[in-house]
């Protein structure tokens, strides 16, 4: 199997992008040629998630924070091996068109999940990433309850359930 040289991150603050982020790094540690390339697309119209009231100024701020922090420990792990870029514009559009002209292997983004009316109402940028990517998409859902992230099995970490097993056994 070929390695995989090059992974896109679209990240937007929100948790399930921080641990698509997560994903990537666990997936370029097994490989020291692989590099992350992050990338924050600006909407001109900004929401919230889940909301259609633009994001408060102290809201941006605490986004951009947490994606500060997401790829700073990403660099802990990987060094200059990640790469941060903020691009402007629509972000399906975008993220694609940074896709292609990036020649990446594979693209790592959160998702929320949604389904029914919260779905047509809001849209979904994962899934029209999906659709239309020039390459594979690997979707990751934000981390909760008995969820064991890819990341968290690829290197052997008990399940959040496993975990709590072993601790009523002892």
């Amino acid at each position: 199997m070929r390695a995989i040289s090059k992974i896109l991150v679209p990240i937007d603050g929100s948790p399930p992008s921080i641990a698509a982020l997560e994903h990537a790094v666990a997936l370029a540690e097994d490989c020291a040629t692989t590099r992350v390339d992050v990338l924050h697309v600006e909407a001109p119209d900004e929401f919230e998630v889940g909301s259609m009231s633009p994001l408060a100024p102290v809201a941006r701020e605490e986004v951009s924070n947490a994606m500060a922090v997401a790829v700073e420990r990403a660099r802990e792990k990987l060094g200059d091996r990640v790469s941060r870029q903020t691009a402007q514009g629509e972000p399906v559009r975008r993220i694609l068109e940074v896709a292609s002209e990036g020649d990446y292997q594979l693209i790592v983004m959160g998702t929320h999940g949604r389904v029914g009316r919260l779905h047509v109402m809001l849209g979904s940028v994962a899934q029209g990433v999906v659709r239309a990517a020039p390459c594979p998409v690997l979707t990751v859902r934000e981390p909760g309850g008995e969820y064991q992230s890819f990341a968290e099995r690829l290197h052997d970490i008990p399940s959040l359930a496993e975990q709590t097993e072993h601790a009523r056994a002892h």
